[in-house]
């Protein structure tokens, strides 16, 4: 049903542009086409020296600090999951951590992982479980350190000041964490 919606409103805005202006219409489509290859070399740009860092992080023995450092919150946050599979708290930990530093496409993989190793141990496995929504929650609402992919975009569109978002960013992001964390305890509580 979705796909249906998304498919009619991009044929209908089409089909309007294209009986309004003609002209206009296939300019436009050429220059958004040439604009979005643009964009897509830069991030790839962007994708690859951040994975290469991430290697980096990885050989140096970064990431496992990461993984000391994010370890304890974690088990906090999610109780008794390392007592039941070591693996999903590790993958969960370094999720966050790409996620954090701004990796997003680094952190997918894990992402992943994680959610293979928390279904391993889910009784119902056709429900997610408390654990897998509150990973689901934190990696959507996830702190930001180093927005890169912004941080990019607005450096390839010729922001004077690029890196300017990066106070106001670890603000929204936390107090975003904070609030979809307290109303993921609220309604668990209420629905159970």
């Amino acid at each position: 049903m979705v796909n249906i919606i998304w498919f009619l409103m991009i044929f209908v805005g089409i089909l309007v542009s294209f009986f309004y202006n003609p002209v206009d219409f296939t300019n436009i489509v050429a220059q958004s086409a040439e604009s979005s290859v643009k964009l897509c070399i830069s991030l790839l740009g962007i994708m690859a020296i951040w994975s290469g860092i991430m290697k980096l992080c990885e050989k140096s023995g970064l990431i496992e600090l990461f993984y000391a450092v994010l370890r304890l919150p974690m088990k906090f946050i999610f109780p008794n999951l390392e007592n039941k599979n070591k693996k999903a708290l590790y993958f969960i930990v370094m999720n966050i951590a790409s996620n954090m530093l701004g990796l997003s496409n680094a952190a997918t993989p894990f992402g992943i992982k994680a959610m293979e190793e928390m279904q391993k141990i889910n009784i119902k496995k056709d429900t997610a479980s408390d654990y897998m929504i509150k990973f689901i929650i934190i990696n959507s609402a996830c702190i930001q350190l180093i927005p890169a992919t912004v941080i990019s975009i607005r450096a390839n569109l010729g922001s004077s000041s690029p890196s300017s978002i990066i106070g106001p960013t670890i603000a929204v992001s936390t107090l975003t964490l904070f609030i979809a964390l307290f109303l993921e305890t609220i309604f668990r509580r209420w629905y159970k």
